[in-house]
This record gives C-alpha cells, sequence and structure tokens, in this order.
C-alpha cells in the first residue's frame, strides 16, 4: 500500500497507517535485525498490541471509568489486572492480554 490516495465507490480512500510510520518501523526491523513474520515477529506483536489496547479501551466503556482512576472505587466491578489469552487471527496465533473485572463480563471464546 501506498500514500496514494486509491478510490474505492468513487471515493477517496487513505491509507489507515502513514507511510512515514511504516517507514519507520521497517527501518527498526533492518537496523536490529528482527524478524518480520512468525510467532516472535514485529507483525506478531504489533498485532497483539493493537488488540490489547482495544480491550483495554472496550473495558473503559463497560465500566465508564479510565484505568487508575479513583471514580471506579468502591463500586463493585473494579479492574482486575489481565490475563493472557491466544487468539486466532489473519496473521496466525497472537497472544494478547484481556483485561479482568472483579465481576466477570461475557467471556467471547
Amino acid at each position: 500500500m501506498t500514500a496514494d490516495i486509491e478510490e474505492t465507490r468513487g471515493e477517496p480512500v487513505r491509507p489507515v497507517i502513514d507511510d512515514d510510520l511504516v517507514d519507520r518501523l521497517m527501518a527498526q526491523v533492518d537496523d536490529e535485525g528482527l524478524e518480520l513474520l512468525g510467532p516472535e515477529g514485529v507483525l506478531t506483536e504489533l498485532t497483539s498490541r493493537i488488540l490489547s489496547r482495544g480491550l483495554e479501551v472496550e473495558m473503559t466503556e463497560h465500566l465508564g471509568y479510565e484505568k487508575g482512576d479513583p471514580a471506579g472505587w468502591g463500586s463493585g466491578n473494579n479492574r482486575n489486572g489481565v490475563y493472557p489469552k491466544t487468539v486466532q487471527t489473519d496473521a496466525g496465533s497472537v497472544p494478547v492480554e484481556m483485561p479482568a473485572t472483579v465481576t466477570p463480563v461475557s467471556n467471547p471464546d
């Protein structure tokens, strides 16, 4: 994908991730001799971190307060750390940190 604007159904579409970010990431891969693919690869880590961050955002929306916010103290449903889980993605198996609460929410296995 390039920074050039492509058209989909007549509307201009910009890439979600800009070329500068990809260039910096690929430079780090080259400079540090990192693997791009595979279980220890950059793509797996990037996917894992994005999924984990998204889950934290969803937990914040569900609970109604930010992580560490005193507003949640004594609410009866506080954050209770994270637990590891492996999910299957288009990039393969990816470990994620699933946020936990004192009172369990649905478990989307």
